[in-house]
């Protein structure tokens, strides 16, 4: 494995263990089996993914603020500028990746594309933003009197893109 490969793991590795080092007196619950029971009444409908892109199906609950901790490790030590002209005529909004983790939810890691540039490349009347979907996580909501870690189902944002859109920022292309 080459260096540049194992930097970044190494630096991933090391701002979980600085995360996990400011805990709480909570713990999480000793199986799966037991978060599966805690979370049974909790009965999502059987859609498929997609559909939760539809605002009126994601529920509308908030994390509390003591249980949000995302740490942002660039991956591939990818150069983050934005280029000046377009290299391979594909990316005119071109993307680099990111690791999110979060000690507070289930998948604690999830990958993310941030942007490189404010602006498309070849067209300044238009602007890069992300692109995003939801995927459905545990996110701990709180802490029991036995000192354990509740749990709950969150639709969470994940960027996997960059796209040009007018510069209004208002209208998504349609595709």
């Amino acid at each position: 494995m080459s260096l540049k490969k194992i930097c970044p793991m190494l630096l991933l590795t090391f701002f979980c263990c600085q995360v996990e080092s400011g805990r709480t007196n909570c713990r999480n619950p000793s199986s799966v089996r037991k978060l599966a029971r805690g979370l049974s009444r909790y009965k999502l409908k059987d859609l498929p993914e997609s559909f939760y892109l539809m605002d009126k199906l994601r529920n509308k609950a908030t994390v509390p603020p003591q249980y949000k901790g995302s740490v942002y490790v660039n991956l591939d030590n990818e150069n983050t500028t934005c280029p000046a002209t377009l290299e391979n005529k594909l990316h005119v909004c071109p993307g680099y990746k990111v690791m999110e983790y979060d000690r507070f939810r289930i998948p604690s890691m999830m990958l993310q594309v941030h942007c490189k540039c404010n602006g498309c490349l070849g067209s300044p009347d238009k602007a890069c933003v992300r692109l995003f979907y939801y995927t459905r996580v545990l996110r701990v909501t709180g802490c029991n009197e036995k000192g354990v870690y509740v749990y709950d189902y969150f639709w969470e944002k994940v960027s996997n893109g960059c796209v040009c859109i007018k510069n209004d920022r208002q209208t998504m292309p349609r595709g």
